[in-house]
C-alpha cells in the first residue's frame, strides 16, 4: 500500500475507533471490518494494522480526551481491534491453506516429474534396444539376402554342371556305343571272311 492510502487508511480508522468509543458498549463493528477489508486490499499486514491500532489509540486518549480506563474504553478499543483483524487472519489462514495446498501440489509435482524422468529414461533405454535389433535384423536380412542370392547362383552353377555332366555322359555314351558298334562290325566282318 502506498503512503497516501496509509495516511488516508489511518484517518479513516481514527475516526471510526472514535466515533465507535463515543458510542459506548451497543456501538456496531462493521466500521471496523469495513476498515479491515480495506487493509486487506491495500495489502497490510497485521502488525501494521496493530501499529495504526495503537497510534489511533494513543491519539484519541491524548487529544480527545477519552480515559483509557473510562467506561470500558479499551475493552471496546480491543474489539473494534479485533473485528478489523478478522479479515487480515482470515485471508492469512486461507492463505496459509492455499500455501499447504501448493506445497502438496509441488510435492505431487515433484514426484510426478521424478516418475516422468525415470519413464524417460526407461523409454530411451527402450528406443536404443530397439534400434539395436533393428539394426541387427537389418544386417541379418542383407546376410541372408546376400546368402539367397549366393544360393540362386550355386544352383543355377550346379544345374549348368549338371546339364555339363549329362551331356559329358551322354557324349561318352555316344563314344563308347560307335566303338562297341565298330568293333562289333568288325568282329562280325572278320568272321564273315575267315570261313571262306
Amino acid at each position: 500500500m502506498n503512503r497516501r492510502r496509509l495516511i488516508g487508511l489511518s484517518r479513516r480508522y481514527v475516526e471510526a475507533l472514535r466515533r465507535h468509543l463515543r458510542r459506548g458498549p451497543r456501538a456496531s463493528l462493521r466500521a471496523a471490518e469495513a476498515l479491515g477489508r480495506r487493509a486487506v486490499a491495500g495489502g497490510l499486514e497485521t502488525l501494521e494494522l496493530a501499529g495504526i491500532h495503537k497510534r489511533a489509540l494513543t491519539r484519541l486518549t491524548t487529544t480527545s480526551g477519552l480515559s483509557p480506563g473510562g467506561e470500558g474504553v479499551l475493552r471496546r478499543a480491543e474489539a473494534f481491534f479485533v473485528e478489523a483483524i478478522t479479515p487480515l487472519e482470515e485471508t492469512g489462514r486461507a492463505m496459509r491453506q492455499a500455501n499447504v495446498r501448493l506445497s502438496q501440489v509441488n510435492e505431487t509435482l515433484r514426484q510426478r516429474t521424478v516418475e516422468l524422468a525415470a519413464a524417460n529414461r526407461r523409454l530411451k533405454r527402450e528406443i536404443l534396444r530397439r534400434e539395436a535389433v533393428e539394426a541387427a535384423l537389418k544386417k541379418s536380412e542383407r546376410h541372408y539376402s546376400l546368402s539367397l542370392e549366393q544360393s540362386r547362383l550355386m544352383q543355377e552353377q550346379l544345374r549348368h554342371l549338371s546339364r555339363q555332366l549329362l551331356l559329358a555322359q551322354e557324349q561318352e555314351r555316344k563314344q563308347i556305343s560307335r566303338e562297341l558298334h565298330d568293333q562289333i562290325a568288325q568282329t562280325l566282318t572278320g568272321d564273315i571272311k575267315a570261313p571262306g
